[in-house]
């Protein structure tokens, strides 16, 4: 679990930065710049800035306040990355990841070339998920952007595929209506992620401390993502990397053997 990442997550729309609650309600949280310096302080392995706005392009005033921030630690970033020149922006900004959603189901090369450009471990592939009638997981992508893309997968094996398939280093699951709220977690969809390759997992939406831990004990765990929580406490980021750290299980005893004389 050491080599496992907490990743302080920040949703923005149009501008602003939010508490988000399944992507479908939100309200005002304070200024990005100094989130993002914040979480910086406070020691987070990654920090992710995702723009659910739904608008094409980047947005400049979240871009302004990602340059402004002058962070050090790792950020990702996803929302609205169309094309090679926006990534070339957001570099130029500090970002050190990109988050893909609507370019990872899009039928053009767009995201081989990006993964041409920098790497596929540079790049994450981010899929919102929610539970249909029948009790299958499955996609669940904004109406207005699917007419826009490829075939998106129906059920849930067929996008673990779909993914395994993608030039993308790991893969950003998001529980859509646990989003926003601490404790409801669906943690049976780790299990249902088993098929996935080890460490390629970014687990977000609705984890608290019981099921971020959870989690990160299972094989498939890249890293843990968590964003209203941090928002809401001062300090909360700290205090849980703490209480995770108490929650692993002690490392076996092991003989130690001693030469005879």
């Amino acid at each position: 679990m050491a080599s496992k990442r907490l990743i302080a997550a920040l949703t923005v729309r149009d501008g602003r930065l939010v508490k988000s609650y399944g992507y479908t309600a939100d309200r005002p949280a304070g200024d990005l710049r100094t989130a993002l310096r914040n979480l910086d302080r406070w020691s987070a392995d990654e920090i992710l800035v995702l723009d659910i706005s739904r608008r094409p392009g980047l947005d400049p005033v979240v871009l302004d306040a990602i340059g402004r921030a002058e962070i050090s630690t790792p950020l990702a970033y996803g929302g609205g990355i169309r094309s090679r020149d926006d990534v070339l922006r957001l570099m130029e900004l500090g970002c050190d990841r990109f988050v893909v959603e609507s370019l990872l189901f899009s039928p053009g090369r767009e995201l081989a070339q990006l993964a041409d450009l920098v790497g596929r471990q540079a790049l994450i592939g981010s899929v919102p998920l929610r539970l249909g009638a029948g009790g299958e997981w499955a996609p669940s992508l904004p109406p207005a952007s699917v007419p826009r893309l490829g075939p998106v997968p129906a059920t849930l094996d067929a996008t673990l595929e779909f993914l395994r398939r993608s030039p993308v280093s790991e893969y950003l699951l998001i529980a859509a209506e646990a989003e926003g709220r601490a404790g409801t977690f669906p943690i049976e969809l780790v299990a249902a992620c088993s098929a996935l390759p080890e460490h390629s997992v970014l687990w977000f939406g609705g984890l608290d401390q019981a099921s971020a831990a959870a989690c990160l004990a299972a094989p498939v765990t890249a890293a843990v993502a968590l964003g209203n929580p941090f928002l809401e406490k001062e300090l909360a980021l700290p205090l849980l990397r703490e209480a995770l750290l108490r929650s692993r299980p002690p490392a076996p005893l092991r003989r130690v053997r001693t030469l005879r004389k």
